[in-house]
């Protein structure tokens, strides 16, 4: 079975491999993006005259815009799940169904490969982008923090698949759910931290983002990585977005049974 996962992660990998041009202008188009929303946030310092801004000095607010680029642009984005909506519209899931591994597995490794792929280019345009911001950086070198940040980032990685997996899924009911996850994404951007840190918010919608699982796609690492947050906190944080990851797969687990009982294909 692991050798079946290896290989599904390796292919997959060539695949992505295989559109470089179109990668690089991916990545090319999210470096300038965010150039431009931290030259915004330089002026807005610089008019506000104030050190420290939703409880974030500058260094902080360059360091937390270029992580949440690289973690929603580069490690998340692909975790839309086209392909299982796809196979399902299109039939191609009896194909799947028959193989000797879960198709589950397949869309899993092959999503993890597209992380990998996109991760490691993207870090490589961000760490040169790094290097002219170097002074307005925050940089983290306690092995500790980076190894609890590693694990947060994980556990977002994992949990967004499942949260538009579980959107996917209701392929099996509907025509198409573009819109549901086109919808969710603006959502997740937003609630999740990855365009301004929720602390920017009003009280009562942090609370209202605070019964979200987004808050731990981009917001909950970068406190981590900023020491923004205590031992405690971070212990909570961590068991909640795995109490999510159980729940969004016990009900992945649902959608899927009920959905291939009303599943039919038809061909040659």
């Amino acid at each position: 079975m692991m050798r079946t996962a290896l290989l599904i992660f390796r292919l997959a990998l060539m695949e992505r491999a295989a559109y470089r041009v179109n990668f690089m202008l991916q990545i090319c188009g999210g470096i300038l993006s965010i150039l431009i929303v931290v030259f915004l946030w330089l002026a807005v310092y610089r008019s506000s005259g104030r050190p420290e801004l939703g409880g974030y000095t500058l260094p902080e607010m360059i360091t937390y815009l270029l992580g949440a680029g690289l973690i929603n642009s580069f490690l998340l984005t692909t975790a839309e799940n086209p392909e299982t909506s796809q196979a399902i519209q299109d039939g191609s899931l009896s194909n799947l169904l028959v193989q000797p591994f879960s198709p589950y597995g397949l869309w899993l490794f092959r999503d993890l490969a597209g992380k990998v792929f996109l991760g490691a280019i993207g870090l490589a345009g961000y760490a040169v982008l790094a290097v002219f911001l170097n002074e307005k950086l925050v940089l983290a070198l306690e092995p500790f923090r980076l190894a609890l940040f590693g694990t947060a980032l994980a556990a977002a990685v994992l949990l967004q698949f499942l949260v538009f997996q579980s959107l996917s899924l209701l392929a099996f009911w509907v025509e198409n759910t573009y819109g549901f996850r086109f919808t969710l994404r603006v959502i997740m951007e937003v609630a999740g931290g990855a365009i301004i840190p929720l602390s920017f918010f009003p009280a009562w919608v942090q609370k209202v983002f605070a019964l979200l699982p987004f808050t731990y796609f981009v917001y909950f690492p970068m406190r981590i990585y900023l020491n923004k947050i205590e031992a405690d906190e971070i212990l909570s944080g961590l068991v909640q977005a795995a109490a999510w990851t159980a729940g969004l797969a016990g009900l992945n687990a649902v959608l899927w049974k009920r959905g291939l009982r009303r599943y039919t294909a038809m061909g040659d």
